[in-house]
């Protein structure tokens, strides 16, 4: 089963948009606590794309959420088809440094992201086959 949600990239969306991941997360069989992790993951990656968004955003083209299930497992993918290809690589490398531990408390970035990297197995980023940035990551239902 996968579920897909379009929203235009504002903060306005966000108690909404929890509202919905938590139900979508919930009617896959998650557990309430991951379904309350992945709601506080899509508020970190919506409000990441508002705000560094703005460098690069000149369509306001709708974000997007696709989850999934697999087994035991729960899919997440976040779309920013406005995302400059660039940026998406910077992205992954951000990720990948991310992965290795917490960012020390006097950096302006990276917090979002190893936060993301504790609720979320396998993040990664890449290049969406439309352009702009699919970010993958999965969860363990229970």
């Amino acid at each position: 089963m996968r579920g897909r949600l379009v929203f235009p990239p504002n903060q306005g969306v966000l108690k909404a948009l929890r509202a919905k991941i938590r139900a979508a997360a919930s009617s896959l069989g998650a557990a309430p606590e991951v379904c309350d992790s992945l709601a506080l993951v899509v508020d970190e990656l919506v409000n990441n794309a508002v705000e560094h968004g703005t460098s690069y955003r000149r369509k306001a083209l709708d974000l997007a959420i696709e989850l999934g299930e697999s087994g035991d497992r729960i899919s997440i993918e976040f779309f920013d088809q406005e995302m400059p290809t660039a940026d998406v690589h910077e992205l992954a490398r951000a990720l990948a440094a991310a992965a290795s531990g917490m960012p020390s408390l006097e950096s302006e970035r990276g917090r979002g992201l190893f936060l993301m990297s504790v609720y979320l197995e396998g993040l990664r980023a890449e290049v969406a086959q439309v352009g702009g940035l699919r970010l993958v990551g999965m969860v363990a239902k229970r």
